[in-house]
């Protein structure tokens, strides 16, 4: 678009063209088609198709937002690849990568997701913006903005392309995509530096890598992977403090990323790819033998890539959406579904205003609970990377990680329940579920620094038919009214739980055995009072608690661990009764 097409007024002005700011774009053209939206984007195409940005591998929330909700579905499956879950081979890695406990789905997943070439998927969405009248200004720098007060306009200075010029844009919103650029945060100075401090360093490399071809054709793939497509999935090589990721793109390049706690694995010791090879080849052998010979495509990295913000959202006509606000850990993939959220929270923020409905508690809602799920998510992740070279506690982990995504935070996008914060940030069971996520977090980082003997299976196959996990999985496919998911959510909240009380007796067992009776005596055992410190369980209230009947989520367990087999027919069976339900679903009208 020509320099002369900028105009001096606009609706909303976007700052920042990479996937936030695109599909912001995209998502306010849906909704209000009337207001005039520009966006300001310092880099031209065409985009490098490696060396561009990191960011590839979705997970449901964010896939069902780009994909269903703003209609690129069958882009992304024409030239990109649908994505076979999270892979997870925690700890060993001095060992043979068959020999290393495995943990992941054993066929492609219901609900889509996506592996996504950046560079390839921005220039492709440009383009189509573009093509749908959307004022996208490429080559375009942000010099300096000045919010307006009293509901008076925001004036935004921007640097012309090509010139020692500049022009002044007005607008009513102002909305930050730049990512880590912090245009709005940076001058307003509201980045929150967590404790988590994690660096990260990754390249790509031309052609397939695909650790199927690490280990010679055995019962390695036909028992684990029958259908041949572990190399579709985000395959994460896990050890102490740190994990590695090999995710293949669409263009037949490979990206592979090394992300590690400054306290374990300080980034300078991985701050050039001579250097990240050097340290795959102490670290990870398998990956670096695989590497000899291959060059690069690009090499980036950075420290302190984790962190947060006092402020996303305001009431004085400002938003920070994706990573210009907040970025946790890439471990489970949630960046697109924290651009989805922002995203959506912005849109509903917008559109009230464009109706005269925004007041200025409707903000505070949406910030406090915008905030409140990112500090607790955080948690997964803070403390967390000592866990990543035992198995046994990983197995748990994982279980939880996936049914606290699947059964509480995923169904907030799917369903679009955080547009209407009111609906849940006063419930108990958000309260409870969050409180019970943190306790979960830190058993888990208790019981990694416990001896015990447990050993996690060859193979965890997650969601095993027919589980808690497979049928919130499946239930995220729902055509659902507010109200219903809500209700369901609620019931997700009990089943997680009875998921507390079996893994801490489980947790117990492993690390204190001669404990474990004693505590299946006095039955009524109070999630919210775990923890692997005996000397706290009367203080925290532990056997305060209703009676609770752990069966079904018990067996659960047992099959997930590989403690009970399922046989073919039971298995072929419940295979039928998902898809049959995951099919009928789809059809059910909102009730």
């Amino acid at each position: 678009m020509q320099e002369t097409d900028l105009k001096s007024e606009y609706d909303v002005v976007i700052c920042g063209g990479g996937l936030a700011g695109l599909s912001l774009a995209k998502h306010l053209h849906q909704v209000l088609p009337e207001l005039s939206v520009a966006v300001i984007e310092k880099i031209p195409r065409p985009l490098p198709e490696a060396g561009f940005k990191v960011g590839e591998s979705s997970v449901e929330g964010g896939s069902n937002y780009i994909g269903r909700v703003l209609g690129f579905h069958d882009y992304l499956k024409e030239k990109h690849f649908l994505k076979n879950g999270l892979r997870f081979f925690p700890g060993q890695s001095d060992r043979p990568l068959e020999e290393r406990p495995e943990m992941g789905p054993p066929c492609l997943p219901l609900l889509p997701a996506y592996q996504i070439d950046r560079g390839v998927f921005e220039n492709d969405v440009r383009e189509m913006l573009i093509d749908e009248g959307i004022q996208l200004f490429e080559g375009y720098g942000l010099r300096d903005f000045e919010l307006g007060s009293s509901g008076a306009r925001h004036t935004v200075r921007i640097q012309k392309p090509d010139s020692e010029g500049t022009a002044t844009v007005n607008c009513r919103w102002l909305v930050d995509a730049t990512g880590r650029r912090f245009f709005i945060q940076s001058k307003l100075k509201l980045k929150n530096r967590w404790e988590h401090k994690l660096g990260a360093a990754w390249f790509r490399i031309e052609g397939r890598f695909d650790i199927n071809d690490f280990v010679e054709r055995g019962e390695w793939h036909s028992e684990r992977d029958p259908d041949d497509i572990r190399y579709f999935s985000t395959n994460h090589l896990m050890g102490y403090g740190y994990w590695v990721w090999v995710i293949p793109l669409g263009s037949g390049h490979t990206s592979i990323g090394i992300v590690a706690t400054e306290e374990y694995h300080p980034i300078k010791q991985r701050s050039n790819y001579a250097l990240a090879l050097k340290w795959l080849q102490e670290h990870e052998p398998v990956i670096a033998d695989h590497l000899d010979g291959k060059v690069p495509l690009d090499f980036r990295c950075f420290k302190n890539c984790s962190y947060g913000s006092h402020q996303t959202f305001s009431s004085d006509r400002w938003a920070c959406v994706g990573e210009a606000g907040v970025f946790l850990d890439p471990l489970y993939s949630y960046g697109l579904d924290f651009i989805a959220m922002s995203n959506n929270i912005a849109v509903e923020m917008i559109t009230r205003d464009y109706k005269g409905d925004l007041t200025p508690a409707d903000v505070d809602e949406f910030n406090n609970f915008y905030l409140t799920l990112t500090n607790n998510l955080l948690q997964l992740f803070n403390g967390s990377y000592h866990i990543f070279d035992k198995g046994h506690v990983m197995m748990a982990k994982l279980y939880w990680d996936t049914g606290f995504y699947w059964g509480f935070f995923a169904p907030l996008s799917f369903f679009k329940i955080f547009q209407k914060p009111g609906l849940i940030s006063g419930t108990n069971y958000m309260k409870n579920t969050l409180a019970l996520n943190l306790r979960m977090q830190q058993m888990f980082k208790d019981w990694a620094r416990m001896p015990c003997s447990t050993q996690a299976p060859d193979f965890t196959r997650y969601p095993h038919l027919y589980s808690y996990l497979s049928r919130a999985h499946v239930e995220l496919s729902r055509n659902k009214s507010q109200e219903r998911a809500l209700r369901d959510m609620e019931k997700n909240c009990r089943m997680l739980e009875d998921v507390v009380r079996v893994w801490f007796l489980r947790a117990v067992e492993s690390t204190m055995p001669e404990r474990v009776e004693s505590l299946k005596a006095r039955g009524r055992l109070n999630p919210y009072a775990v923890s692997l410190d005996p000397d706290r369980w009367e203080g925290d209230g532990l056997f305060d608690s209703e009676a609770s009947s752990m069966g079904l989520i018990e067996k659960d367990i047992k099959v997930y661990c590989g403690e009970i087999k399922l046989s073919k027919w039971a298995s072929l069976y419940h295979l039928f009764r998902l898809y049959l339900w995951g099919w009928t679903m789809k059809t059910v009208e909102a009730t």
